[in-house]
């Protein structure tokens, strides 16, 4: 969209949200609810009786499933109804704010557990029953609307115990470990190229940066569970966190939707394929162009990032019996940053040049069968590809006359590149059934990795940051020099990986023991090694539950530090967990969770010389920290949810300064929200975060570096890396939902702003060579608006 469309979008949003009020209109058509009751074995329940009610009237209606599980709800006033599901001998289950649209029938799926405790009531569905009880399950309605989450799912993660994120980008970090360090599965396929524009290259803030905008459109993930730590034994290869999203399927009837936002669009559609009775079928398909958004905020001097994602999600049944679900991910992403940018940087801060483009897919095929009369058996099997080329290049716009054009400015271009090509081909293998004991669960892992990794430097380079310890020809010289025969590397190598696992929950009256051992074989690590896992809970009565978890993790090393240098030989990270906790519930509408944990870090990768790409095992250390999350209803329709973590996390890295905080820890993160569904129409959200500075550096900036007849240049001399921390921040984020029908189209409008003080974060600084100094990043209010229309018939 051009300038003019976007202002147009602009103010007809504002005068939308502004007026609707004021406008009257005629009743809407009638919608339906599917709802789907199955056990924990997947068998659907009959004689399940459920009961809606809607919100803004308080009138219910009651039914029972019949033998698939099912039943169908019709003639419905679009607006919010609570869903309640009981059956004798199983935990009831309730789901507070369920949205009905006019024309369409949207499906609702409970999962039943076997009562154990009288009178407990879960949500409609809820993240791992045996494992920590910080673990958090959000659903589709939960994400699409989360305050601050904008357009992107992951966004709307901020707030979950011992979760950090500091900007309105995607990236988050858990318990004092990095964004990358956390285990991301799609319809549990690995999928780590979840975020786009992951920098390979630049400056350190940005290349550690972990991404900006996930490859997930809003309305496309139907839930997600996150878990800080202390998961089962069926996951592994990262150590921070498990972040497990669930493409949506389709609904029984069908729709269309358009979405708009400021950055660009989405088309999608959400129903029936006709293939089989009950198969469904969802396509989501989006492109954004965040250099048209920049420019319309008047950030001239970021870049041009475009992207564009496309999901199709089809679930087919079989028979009885068998269910097939095939994903296809289509993803792709480029950033250019030329010298027209650089001219709009002020005092032409960021001189860097830089080109990047990558392509992601993943094609991931599950059968999920019913065996015997208590057993599942799913079988995965997925091919992913992923291709990235990274450049980075220099102008030199204090070579030329101030006040000079861009096009005037020297350069040299592609100073450094590096490629990036992935092919990853695996299947898994999950058997689950109820024994005598409890639930007992087993399965494996094939995976086959090819890299073809390479980092080619076009000549000596000038780097003016650098650490103390990083190599120098001459000890004097206050710079270091990239050179190709220390720079240039290839990593051409194919890997097969190996896992298998075991997992028994003993359930003994109020409690509940779980047991697991994962055995594993990393090729690239080649490595062999065994984590057993354990949890146990014990919920003496409805009101408390107590819980404990320990375990030991592997982290298998990064692929672009094994390629950064031929002599890089490089072993699984180690970590052992421990956490011990409690959860309080005061009555039916507040709870209270608090969990301490001890995590001891062990053969941790560090880096060894800037100058030569090389890394080692050689950084230990610990990480000890609190979660607390308190959730309430004040009254129906208005939520709350208050969380506090501390962190304190220490590396040594073995160069001889010994303990000192590891790099993403913060010491204190406190969120307060608060969600007001005022009626069927509005909703209105804020959220308050607190977060307390990363860990700083100590340096020292030299000046004329180059020496006489070169340019004037400064360098950054880091002596001590992460001591003391940098300033706290607190920022505001504030969010309006306005949703209603319009004859056949269901209009929803949004208006989310993060950052709403424009508060300022000390957190990231950027070094200017040229005079010497550390830029400050400005804060400023971050507006995100969308649009979504939506047709059913």
């Amino acid at each position: 969209m051009g300038r003019h469309m976007r202002q147009l979008l602009w103010w007809t949003l504002s005068a939308l949200l502004i007026g609707f009020p004021l406008l009257t209109h005629a009743a809407e058509a009638p919608g339906a609810l599917t709802i789907i009751v199955n056990d924990q074995t997947a068998r659907p329940l009959q004689t399940t009786q459920v009961t809606i009610t809607e919100r803004e009237t308080n009138s219910t209606r009651t039914a029972e499933t019949d033998v698939q599980g099912r039943i169908v709800v019709e003639q419905l006033d679009p607006g919010l109804y609570s869903v309640s599901v009981a059956k004798g001998g199983f935990a009831s289950s309730y789901e507070p704010s369920v949205r009905v649209v006019t024309r369409k029938n949207i499906q609702i799926e409970f999962e039943l557990r076997q009562q154990t405790i009288e009178e407990v009531v879960v949500r409609a569905r809820e993240a791992d029953a045996y494992s920590s009880a910080s673990n958090t399950y959000l659903d589709r309605e939960a994400l699409r609307g989360a305050v601050g989450g904008g357009a992107d799912p992951l966004l709307s993660l901020d707030g979950l115990p011992g979760l950090a994120s500091d900007s309105e980008f995607a990236s988050f970090s858990v318990r004092g470990r990095g964004p990358r360090d956390n285990l991301l599965l799609v319809d549990d396929f690995p999928f780590d190229k979840a975020v786009h524009f992951d920098a390979t290259i630049g400056e350190d803030e940005d290349v550690g940066g972990g991404g900006r905008f996930s490859v997930f459109a809003p309305n496309v993930i139907d839930g997600a569970e996150f878990s800080p730590g202390g998961w089962g034994a069926a996951y592994g290869g990262r150590a921070a966190s498990l972040l497990k999203l669930d493409v949506a399927d389709g609904n029984p009837s069908p729709s269309a939707s358009l979405r708009f936002d400021l950055a660009g669009f989405e088309v999608g559609y959400d129903g029936p394929t006709g293939i089989t009775e009950d198969a469904t079928l969802l396509i989501s398909a989006r492109r954004l162009d965040f250099g048209e958004f920049f420019e319309t905020i008047e950030e001239l001097d970021i870049g041009n990032p475009v992207l564009r994602d496309v999901i199709v999600k089809s679930v087919i049944p079989l028979d009885q019996d068998n269910t097939l679900e095939i994903l296809l991910m289509d993803t792709h992403e480029d950033y250019t940053r030329d010298v027209t940018h650089v001219f709009a940087s002020p005092n032409f801060e960021d001189a860097s040049l830089q080109d990047s483009e990558q392509d992601s897919d993943l094609y991931g095929f599950t059968l999920r069968s019913l065996i015997g009369e208590q057993a599942v058996w799913t079988n995965k099997v997925y091919y992913r590809t992923s291709d990235k080329t990274s450049s980075q290049g220099e102008s030199f716009p204090d070579q030329v006359p101030e006040g000079s054009p861009a096009s005037s400015f020297p350069v040299r271009e592609n100073i450094i590149t590096i490629g990036e090509d992935e092919t990853e081909i695996g299947w898994r293998s999950d058997f689950e059934t109820m024994n005598q004991w409890g639930v007992f669960s087993a399965g494996i892992r094939v995976t086959q990795v090819e890299l073809n990794y390479n980092t080619v430097l076009d000549g000596d380079w000038n780097r003016f940051i650098y650490d103390d310890d990083d190599f120098r020809p001459d000890p004097d010289q206050k710079y270091i020099v990239l050179t190709p025969e220390n720079i240039n590397s290839s990593l051409n190598q194919k890997e097969t990986s190996y896992a298998s696992y075991v997992d028994q929950v003993f359930e003994l009256g109020d409690w509940d023991v779980r047991t697991g051992v994962r055995l594993e074989r990393d090729g690239f690590a080649d490595q062999s090694f065994a984590s057993p896992r354990f949890s146990v809970n014990w919920r003496p009565n409805k009101k408390v539950r107590y819980f404990s978890t320990a375990g030991l993790y592997h982290q298998s090393p990064r692929f672009l530090e094994l390629a950064a240098n031929e002599s890089n030989t490089l072993e699984t990270e180690e970590i052992t967990h421990g956490s011990l906790g409690f959860e309080y519930y005061l009555n039916n509408n507040w709870s209270v969770l608090t969990e301490a944990y001890y995590q001891k870090l062990d053969n941790l990768v560090v880096d060894l010389d800037r100058a030569s790409g090389t890394f080692a095992n050689l950084g230990d250390g610990t990480s000890i920290g609190v979660d607390v999350v308190a959730t309430g209803t004040i009254r129906e329709g208005i939520y709350t949810t208050a969380t506090y973590s501390y962190n304190d996390a220490e590396v040594d890295r073995k160069d001889g300064r010994g303990d000192v905080v590891d790099e993403f820890s913060r010491e204190h993160v406190a969120t307060l929200g608060l969600t007001w569904e005022i009626n069927d129409r509005w909703k209105v959200a804020g959220r308050y975060k607190y977060l307390s500075g990363r860990p700083d550096d100590i340096f020292i900036i030299h000046s004329d570096v180059l020496g006489a007849g070169q340019p004037l240049r400064y360098s950054k001399e880091i002596t001590e890396r992460n001591v003391g921390r940098k300033s706290g921040s607190g920022l505001f984020n504030a969010r309006v939902d306005y949703r209603r029908a319009f004859g056949p189209i269901d209009f929803t409008a949004f208006l989310d702003v993060i950052n709403v003080t424009a508060a300022s974060s000390s957190d990231d600084t950027e070094f200017d060579y040229r005079r010497g100094i550390e830029v400050k990043d400005d804060s400023e209010a971050e507006p995100l608006i969308g649009l979504r229309l939506d047709y059913a018939w």
